[in-house]
């Protein structure tokens, strides 16, 4: 019997399979930091659960969610406790020194998780009130990419599950699939929700065809279609021409209404004596415009135009400070060509629709016809 005793005594522990729970390898430390996210106080939802998905890929959330209380063979007390203390080194890693320094000495990892869940965890009324009125609000504005709404709903959907988990059956005898029927109702009840808040000038056509097909498209489903009918759209609206609303005609330093001021004061008339003109635009001797406003009367309808005015005559000395007054006026120059041999003045017209352009507007009458009077020829209007 003792020699019994003695040999189970001296026999080697019964190793731990490396899919068990209970298992720890020589990769695992105490200082691994097992998420980037760090528990501030604020964001307890984003931490939990990315440390929940961080323990499970370890097979060891089992230790924290009160699964596993106590050891089981081949577990002995000597390893519950170390896989107990490397869970809380684990998480003691991924609190920010500020929380850390608020916390008791702990040695179980429940009792650890437990802790920080009831003083950080919002409580579930309020804030499945708030995500709900989230999701609600949340619609696709103007110029938002089918991308970055499906990201905001995505998120706002993640938190609604750590509040409202998937109903699963519990006796483990339910033959209904009670799972699956909630799983496939919660999945139409986000298929509407996408569609719900698309923008409706932008993407109203797609959503009423999505919504008439029997059965309804999965939301993986409106997600691809909505993507593809925003690329074509993005494809249709680069090739198409945008309408004219106006346009600016500007030429090469010549415009309607503008013209180059000629500086005649240094010229001296060899007709008529007076400066600011030459003989080649002496009023007195090729006979006054149209449209000079008191010229001299003709004494016959006969007299050509400059003739038979003497000199000097029919006009006091101002007369002839009318030539230097002409002389120093703007001359208009001629508009920019925009007959069918020299062109059109803006670019990307053709001569048949800038000529179709004028047409619209109407053709002006003549400057020659609004400013007709009596010639030096004839006899005055006046009488």
């Amino acid at each position: 019997m003792a020699n019994d005793e003695d040999d189970a005594a001296g026999q080697p522990p019964a190793k731990i399979d490396h899919n068990s729970p209970y298992f720890l390898g020589p990769q695992d430390r105490p200082g691994d930091s097992i998420t980037p996210v760090r528990l501030n106080g604020d964001n307890y939802d984003n931490w939990a659960n990315a440390i929940r998905l961080a323990l499970r890929a370890r097979r060891k959330y089992v230790f924290v969610d009160g699964t596993i209380t106590k050891p089981k063979p081949p577990c002995t007390e000597d390893d519950w406790i170390t896989i107990h203390s490397m869970l809380v080194s684990w998480i003691l890693n991924t609190i920010s020194p500020d929380v850390k320094n608020t916390l008791s000495m702990y040695d179980n990892a429940q009792a650890l998780w437990d802790d920080l869940r009831e003083r950080f965890s919002v409580v579930d009324g309020p804030k499945l009130h708030q995500v709900k009125t989230d999701l609600a609000r949340c619609t696709q504005a103007k110029g938002m990419s089918i991308g970055m709404y499906y990201a905001k709903l995505k998120i706002l959907w993640d938190e609604l599950n750590n509040h409202e988990p998937i109903i699963e059956c519990q006796c483990g005898r339910c033959t209904c699939n009670v799972g699956k029927q909630h799983e496939k109702r919660r999945a139409d009840e986000r298929f509407h929700q996408f569609l719900m808040g698309l923008n409706a000038e932008s993407f109203g056509p797609i959503r009423s065809q999505l919504l008439t097909q029997v059965p309804l498209p999965t939301l993986n489903r409106a997600y691809q279609n909505t993507v593809q009918e925003e690329r074509v759209r993005g494809m249709t609206a680069g090739s198409e021409t945008p309408d004219i609303l106006g346009f600016a005609v500007k030429t090469d330093g010549r415009a309607y209404g503008r013209g180059t001021k000629i500086d005649k004061t240094g010229l001296v008339c060899s007709y008529c004596k007076y400066t600011g003109h030459d003989v080649n635009s002496c009023f007195e001797l090729k006979g006054y415009p149209d449209w000079w406003g008191d010229r001299p009367r003709a004494d016959t309808k006969t007299a050509g135009r400059g003739k038979g005015i003497p000199k000097g005559t029919g006009r006091d000395k101002s007369m002839a400070k009318a030539h230097a007054a002409v002389a120093d006026t703007i001359l208009p120059q001629e508009p920019a060509a925009c007959d069918k041999t020299a062109g059109t003045p803006l670019p990307g017209f053709s001569p048949e629709q800038w000529q179709a352009l004028i047409t619209a507007f109407g053709n002006p009458q003549s400057s020659s016809g609004r400013m007709a009077g009596p010639s030096i020829e004839e006899a005055d209007w006046n009488g």
